[in-house]
């Protein structure tokens, strides 16, 4: 009885917890725009983050995906990909952006960023609501169909 209490309790209080916000942050993206949680926050739009390296095969199988989906949302989402890797200059990304086509917000190789959003690897999918609350987080590959999916129902539930 005690177990089915304790789990009871632990699934509603996990429903009515407060979410999480997103760290405030500044940065600098590989063409010179500067992005911030703040200038998120004031589009009043959802935000796409994504955690990537020039090395990682498995941020190279989401990249086609963020980039078509950048190009369907960018007027109605916000999006900002971020390298966990401090030798991904803005030289290396640039490059990286040129050679497969990559269109979307990129900011050279940030750790601290990692860390304030406590990301543990690369390949790391972060969605923000309008107010910076941190809807969904997930590592590894997601799909354009997932990505399209994820997108809609923040959009949705704004």
């Amino acid at each position: 009885m005690k177990k089915i209490i304790l789990s009871l309790a632990l699934f509603f209080g996990t429903m009515f917890a407060a979410p999480t916000m997103a760290p405030d942050f500044e940065a600098t993206t590989i063409t010179g725009e500067k992005v911030s949680l703040k200038g998120f926050l004031e589009t009043k739009k959802p935000t796409l983050v994504y955690f990537t390296a020039s090395w990682c095969p498995t941020c190279a199988k989401n990249w086609p995906s963020i980039n078509s989906v950048y190009k369907t949302y960018k007027d109605r989402v916000n999006f900002v990909s971020i390298s966990i890797d401090p030798t991904d200059t803005n030289e290396v990304l640039t490059k990286l952006a040129k050679k497969h086509g990559l269109v979307y917000p990129s900011v050279a190789g940030n750790p601290k960023l990692m860390v304030a959003f406590g990301v543990t690897g690369q390949a790391t999918t972060i969605m923000l609501n309008s107010k910076g609350e941190i809807t969904f987080k997930d590592r590894g590959h997601l799909t354009l169909e997932e990505y399209t999916k994820l997108l809609d129902d923040s959009l949705r539930n704004e």
